[in-house]
């Protein structure tokens, strides 16, 4: 039986898709196994990527029930269901003996996770740039992932914002979508939002929305614009793997880890307080 590097996809929708995006451009000559809660399979098959050939995915059902494990959280680190969670993780590496080391995508909790399984786990991320840490760990660069083409100085421009995350604290506040609707109207920009099934937005009546479904009429959506604006979540990091130009707009609090190579190298990336103080969001034509 061949050995694989082992690594099992436990945490949020955002993080499979860096991981995903990385794996698909794998130059270690290693071979990898990912072991992926079932909760992502639905987007896997969305992102419609093909995987090298020393690499392959298997989805395990965890029961995990808010998208993302949540041992891997503060707030339901010891709840009923992170103990049930963790538990069919025990019982699966028990029933499905894996040879090769065991990888969890970052260094937190892994030690618990080791004890409460009786199983060693490693980790790719301790506390460099999440993309960063995966560019190293399948030993490819980072220098395609930087270089999406990038001028704002053209005219009729589509930009797309979607405001919404997984933490509610994230979301882009709505004096800063009034701020970013009254710029794209200065630069001759179409704006949209877009916004998830029937969640609200208080700038609906204000800006045109879109809303989408799923996971693939997310992606059809963000194809069609030229820049899109988001927090530091998902659809950011949909738009790093699509190509796609994109600023992030983050709470002060939060850090740069995850933040993608475009936003880093076109410094793409301000905090809610900053942006409130410029005079226009394309200010500087940055």
């Amino acid at each position: 039986m061949n050995e694989y590097t082992n690594v099992f996809l436990l945490r949020a929708f955002g993080d499979f898709i860096i991981a995903i995006h990385l794996a698909v451009k794998n130059q270690s000559g290693q071979s990898f196994h990912f072991l992926a809660s079932k909760h992502f399979e639905p987007l896997f098959k969305a992102l419609n990527l093909t995987l090298p050939s020393n690499c392959f995915i298997s989805f395990i059902d965890l029961n995990i029930r808010r998208n993302i494990m949540g041992c891997l959280t503060n707030r339901y680190l010891f709840s009923p269901n992170s103990i049930h969670e963790l538990l069919l993780l025990k019982q699966y590496i028990k029933v499905h003996p894996i040879i090769g080391d065991y990888y969890l995508e970052h260094k937190k909790r892994s030690w618990f996770m080791s004890v409460f399984c009786g199983h060693l786990f490693k980790n790719i991320i301790s506390s460099q740039n999440v993309y960063q840490g995966y560019a190293d760990f399948f030993s490819t660069s980072m220098h395609e992932l930087e270089n999406i083409p990038f001028n704002i100085n053209q005219s009729n421009l589509k930009v797309l914002v979607i405001p919404n995350a997984r933490q509610l604290k994230r979301e882009i506040p709505s004096s800063i979508l009034g701020l970013i609707n009254n710029s794209c109207k200065q630069m001759g920009f179409e704006l949209n939002l877009g916004v998830f099934g029937n969640d609200a937005s208080a700038m609906s009546s204000i800006i045109h929305t879109l809303r989408y479904r799923d996971f693939n009429e997310l992606i059809l959506l963000i194809k069609q614009f030229d820049i899109i604006i988001g927090s530091d979540s998902m659809p950011i990091h949909l738009a790093q793997l699509l190509g796609k130009p994109h600023y992030i707009l983050y709470p002060h609090w939060v850090k740069h880890q995850f933040f993608t190579p475009f936003a880093l190298k076109h410094q793409s990336y301000f905090t809610f307080e900053e942006i409130t103080v410029r005079q226009s969001f394309f200010a500087n034509g940055k």
